[in-house]
């Protein structure tokens, strides 16, 4: 990455970690391997999150002497069948003993991605490999697995720190040698074998334009853009943010940190980066992995008209948005410059089409979602968007948040609310019934009669650290529980009733199953589109086929 590029963006000595002395580390990066239950890779990360731990550790000094990804050079064509608890599924990457080999003997410090709960069957065994060969070397993991379970990952492997949220300051602090006692979000394992966690959130940057681009200069870029986060092979495409955090505290969510701060890139910064892809790696597809692109619809304006001033100045490329775009935040104005900006396909989460299961989401604004969710549909149809549209099957209920917490509410839901021993304060709703179910199918109809191409059913699932989980184990309404052998993904492609992890008294596994499949043939689906010829998109009927 080049200075000019870095000055461009106001981004070199802009920090005021950066005045401190400190004594320059080696530092080695690793991507963990992932599990696919098919013959194929299905798609590979591009390490964003690694991307950008590594290259604010380069303010301070610190040389990223090796990023090993094991699914390249190859690797991503590597599978080895693993056997879990309760699944088969396939290791696909180049062992252990290759990604050893890789480490540079004068590494100082290793530090390792683990972004999803079930990647600690992956993880765990190369850990082990890599202490076996580099027993005094500090491994610190990241990550989804390591905020959610950061006991765990210190009890079954052996890491040395684990650093839970954001890692950018928490990570530099540890290659500064502070005490991790004082290192707000770390874990860590002492001399005596205990495990001492740091009581405070890890600190988030509250400027993220203090951060440099995500290792452009470390990161195999041109081998990258190759393949999507999303499998879309007809394309050069880069996975790219234009904003951390959301504020909201939707129960189902993965996200670990709920009711984050909204940080921004500025827009400006975003239209460097994607002008810096175009120009470099010939980048046509930009894949917007931000988990709330539209909170603030000027910003996002902003964003959508830099795109579409490149498109009229010639440069041929679409943008997706893959996480969803927040229903209650789109705007007319908003859908119709997402067509000028490119967007090939629209994803809308829905989640539900009964106010009541809405509710025991915690879904913002749900008293008004569904007619909003009408509106933004018949906006971005009659814009030209192809649309698809989220829902969840079977969500098994939830605390109701204070604000649901009123007469008008709690009269309408009565029958349905729910109270717990240990709880007292608390007041909980059930979930999707038959009557809920059916009010969905109901609303999706409703949707396609509007135009909108694809509906995308989901089955609730409890990821470790949510607060459906928390719920769900309190009211015993886990199948089974979350153990190092039971791998937390659902496998679509495989699915069984047995998989699934949740059974309520109003919705038990098979009846879930039933639910899922009767819309997955009632309507047509569209999930996490793959594109593998130019042109044309794969919907998951066809995936799965």
């Amino acid at each position: 990455m080049s200075k000019s590029f870095l000055a461009r963006m106001n981004l070199v000595g802009r920090d005021t970690m950066s005045t401190r002395h400190v004594t320059p580390k080696k530092v080695t990066l690793i991507a963990t391997p992932w599990t696919f239950f098919g013959d194929d890779v299905e798609f590979r990360s591009q390490q964003l999150g690694l991307g950008y731990i590594g290259a604010y550790a380069q303010k301070f000094g610190h040389e990223i002497v090796a990023f090993i990804d094991p699914m390249l050079h190859g690797g991503h064509m590597v599978k080895v069948p693993v056997a879990t608890k309760l699944q088969q599924t396939n290791r696909f990457g180049h062992p252990d003993e290759w990604i050893v080999g890789q480490i540079p003997r004068d590494t100082d410090l290793i530090g390792i991605n683990a972004p999803f709960t079930d990647s600690r069957i992956v993880l765990y065994p190369m850990v082990e490999a890599i202490k076996r060969a580099f027993p005094h070397v500090p491994i610190v993991v990241g990550g989804i697995l390591a905020t959610t379970l950061p006991e765990q990952v210190l009890a079954e492997c052996p890491a040395d720190i684990v650093v839970r949220g954001e890692g950018e300051i928490a990570f530099s602090r540890i290659l500064a040698g502070d005490t991790l006692q004082d290192i707000p979000g770390v874990s860590f394992r002492v001399a005596d074998g205990s495990i001492v966690h740091s009581n405070l959130r890890s600190e988030q940057l509250k400027t993220v334009d203090q951060i440099p681009p995500p290792g452009y200069d470390f990161r195999p870029m041109k081998e990258y853009v190759k393949w999507s986060p999303r499998g879309d092979v007809a394309d050069l495409t880069l996975s790219i943010i234009s904003s951390r955090g959301c504020p909201f505290t939707c129960e189902f969510c993965s996200i670990p940190e709920k009711g984050q701060l909204w940080r921004p890139f500025t827009p400006e910064r975003v239209l460097e980066e994607i002008k810096h892809a175009i120009e470099h790696w010939g980048v046509n597809h930009f894949e917007f992995e931000d988990d709330n692109f539209t909170l603030q619809e000027p910003r996002a304006l902003q964003v959508l008209q830099y795109l579409a001033d490149l498109r009229r100045r010639g440069h041929r490329f679409s943008c997706s948005f893959p996480n969803g775009i927040m229903i209650d935040k789109m705007t007319e104005v908003l859908a119709e410059l997402l067509v000028a900006a490119g967007a090939d396909i629209i994803y809308l989460p829905v989640e539900s089409g009964d106010e009541r299961v809405l509710v025991s989401m915690d879904k913002p604004m749900a008293e008004k979602h569904l007619a909003k969710t009408l509106q933004v549909a018949k906006w971005c149809v009659e814009a030209g968007l192809n649309v698809s549209c989220f829902f969840i099957c079977a969500y098994p209920g939830g605390r109701l948040n204070h604000r649901y917490l009123k007469v008008p509410i709690l009269e309408r839901y009565k029958k349905h609310l729910l109270q717990h021993e240990a709880y007292p304060k608390d007041t909980f709703m059930m979930g999707e019934d038959v009557e809920a179910f059916d009010n969905t199918l109901q609303f999706a109809r409703q949707l396609c009669e509007l135009g909108v191409g694809g509906i995308a059913p989901l089955i609730a699932t409890p990821y470790p650290g949510t607060e459906m989980y928390e719920v769900c184990e309190a009211f015993d309404w886990l199948a089974f529980e979350d153990e190092r052998q039971v791998l937390t993904t659902v496998s679509y492609a495989a699915l069984t009733p047995g998989r699934i992890q949740i059974s309520t008294p109003w919705c038990s596994q098979e009846e879930a199953f039933g639910r899922w499949q009767y819309m997955m043939d009632m309507f047509p689906t569209y999930h996490n589109v793959r594109k593998q010829e130019v042109g044309k998109l794969l919907s998951g009927a066809e995936i799965r086929a």
